[in-house]
């Protein structure tokens, strides 16, 4: 049997490290970002403990990595394509749990039987979809929120040109995102 799970998981990838990009300055912040992704998941209301100085400047680092990380050229069409691929197989990656890394994340993405070869089949290996997704959102949680982003990671240029040049194609990406796995008969 196949796992499916909610499409709020892929975006709670990257939202969840653009938010801590943003809010990283006070562990209330990210207390409060992890108590509504919790709410969001549908899962029990156990809250996971907020993030100690150590994790939280692991936390960053990752942002950062992601932040720096340059998407390719044709990430966003690809992207739409991958997430359609991904839901019209009923597959989702698992929502993350508690405060996980990226390679952490990673390794979970690579868990869910049957995804390699639909990643593999759009160009992406599992590295490439939870790094480019949380680049893509933290990219985008930040030119959307410039007004609030004094403590956000540097971004990578092309990345923000990539965004401003393809409005159409990120509202796309985004409508994707929030779209749920086809239902198994």
């Amino acid at each position: 049997m196949k796992r499916r799970y909610s499409f709020k998981a892929t975006g709670s990838v990257f939202l969840l490290s653009a938010a801590v990009a943003l809010t990283a300055s006070t562990e209330v912040r990210a207390q409060q970002v992890y108590s509504s992704q919790q709410a969001d998941s549908q899962q029990p209301s156990q809250q996971p403990p907020a993030p100690d100085a150590a994790q939280l400047a692991a936390m960053r680092r990752d942002v950062q990595v992601a932040a720096s990380y340059q998407l390719p050229d044709d990430f966003l069409p690809r992207m739409i394509r991958t997430l359609q691929a991904l839901r019209d197989a009923g597959l989702q990656p698992p929502a993350p749990e508690g405060q996980m890394s990226l390679d952490e994340t990673i390794k979970r993405v690579e868990s869910v039987e049957g995804i390699e070869p639909v990643l593999k089949s759009q160009g992406f290996s599992a590295r490439q979809f939870v790094i480019g997704l949380t680049s893509f959102g933290i990219t985008y949680a930040v030119t959307s929120n410039a007004g609030n982003a004094k403590d956000a990671p540097t971004l990578n240029p092309h990345n923000v040109s990539l965004l401003q040049k393809n409005p159409d194609a990120v509202r796309a990406l985004l409508q994707e995102m929030s779209n749920q796995p086809a239902q198994q008969q």
